[in-house]
């Protein structure tokens, strides 16, 4: 690879990554999420309801991390009303029975204001009446809780399957990532094309460096740019959860996130399929004279489709359209990591995805600059799809 090539990738990967400003945003996301959070744990600090009772002789539960502290009274209404006024109380529940246990219950809730607590308050509502009925019905808990109760099923696998919830949750989230860094890549190819077409300087630049070095250059530096923006992201994501995890908030790692094993496949299918969209965003912005008002710019979303597509792979990883997906070069960033964490994957798969990643990038990086030598330099009416076309297929 000639100096051109890494000049351009040098002068185009600081062009859009700026170490301060990664830092800067970096920081404010860490304190945004520190306020955020402190404002969370004020809030439910100061959430805690106290609660009057009035006339129920039996126990009124709740759920075990309900805000509300239920108290009996023997107090009057009155007395309570005047107690919930001076703010020293957030609610009474009157209850009134009649005639015993084999009665329906009168319930009132008095309150200043509609509570938002009263979804919980209706839970223990419901399991005391459901208390008393059985007890009319002489029907022990027991014996509600196996009529109740769903049919057992047992399923048994020939093959042992480790795949978690959080296994599902970590294929979702690398699928996401995937389509995060196609986006910046987007709007990074957008703006440095179409800028320079729209300031005229590509004469000047083409009569130093060859069209294919420069747009191989661009790729080099602008999917580094993607990719290290999207890094500095994540960066931020782990240090909050490293707050969270301090502060006492406890949760579990995914096993899919200590396969070692399986880093290095990511990241070439990540990294190829960013390249492989690139080529395809840089061909279409070189024939855009002016993205706002191109009717061609739409086709820079296109590539969304695809990825996306290979999200069908995680409720069936192992279908016979997601193994189609898995192998093709647009959907195989996406379909092949989510198939590697949740289904099974031949190792002739593997060997055929990458196979046909690498030749769909070197043929759509050719025809990217094959379409980029001739759109750069044109101006006014954009090209048809036929010149397109044909510039793609014309040798230079």
């Amino acid at each position: 690879m000639n100096q051109s090539v890494w000049a351009v990738a040098k002068w185009e990967f600081f062009r859009f990554f700026k170490w301060r400003d990664q830092l800067i945003g970096v920081l404010s996301l860490l304190v945004t999420s520190a306020i955020g959070f402190g404002v969370v744990k004020f809030a439910r600090s100061s959430n805690d309801v106290d609660l009057a009772v009035v006339g129920l002789s039996e126990t009124l539960k709740l759920p075990d991390d309900s805000p509300i502290t239920v108290t009996t009274s023997l107090e009057s209404p009155e007395q309570l009303r005047a107690q919930l006024d001076e703010k020293r109380l957030d609610g009474i529940l009157l209850i009134t029975e009649s005639g015993g246990k084999d009665s329906e219950l009168d319930v009132e809730l008095i309150v200043r204001q509609q509570p938002g607590w009263v979804d919980e308050l209706q839970q223990g509502l419901n399991d005391l009446k459901s208390r008393r009925a059985m007890a009319r019905s002489s029907i022990l808990p027991e014996q509600l809780q196996a009529i109740l109760s769903p049919q057992a099923l047992k399923i048994t696998t020939t093959v042992p399957s480790k795949v978690s919830w959080g296994d599902r949750v970590v294929a979702i989230g690398m699928g996401s990532l995937m389509m995060l860094v196609c986006f910046v890549g987007l709007s990074f190819f957008m703006v440095g094309i179409t800028s320079e077409k729209q300031q005229r300087i590509t004469e000047q630049i083409v009569s130093v460096i060859s069209p294919q070095a420069w747009i191989d250059g661009k790729l080099i530096g602008l999917t580094g740019a993607a990719f290290a923006s999207v890094a500095t992201l994540l960066v931020g994501g782990l240090l909050i959860g490293a707050v969270v995890w301090l502060a006492g908030y406890e949760f579990s790692i995914p096993d899919s996130l200590s396969r070692w094993d399986l880093l290095p496949l990511f990241a070439i299918l990540f990294l190829g399929g960013a390249v492989f969209w690139n080529c395809f965003f840089a061909a279409v912005s070189s024939i855009i004279n002016d993205p706002n008002t191109s009717a061609k710019s739409g086709l820079l979303f296109l590539p969304m489709l695809p990825i996306a597509a290979g999200f069908m792979a995680i409720p069936q990883p192992d279908g016979n359209a997601i193994r189609v997906l898995s192998l093709l070069p647009g959907t195989s960033s996406t379909a092949m990591p989510i198939r590697l964490l949740l289904g099974e994957v031949a190792w002739w798969e593997i060997a055929i995805c990458l196979l046909l990643l690498i030749c769909g990038i070197w043929l759509l990086r050719v025809a990217a600059g094959r379409i980029f030598a001739a759109g750069i330099m044109l101006y006014g009416k954009e090209p048809t799809w036929l010149e397109v076309l044909r510039w793609a297929m014309k040798p230079r």
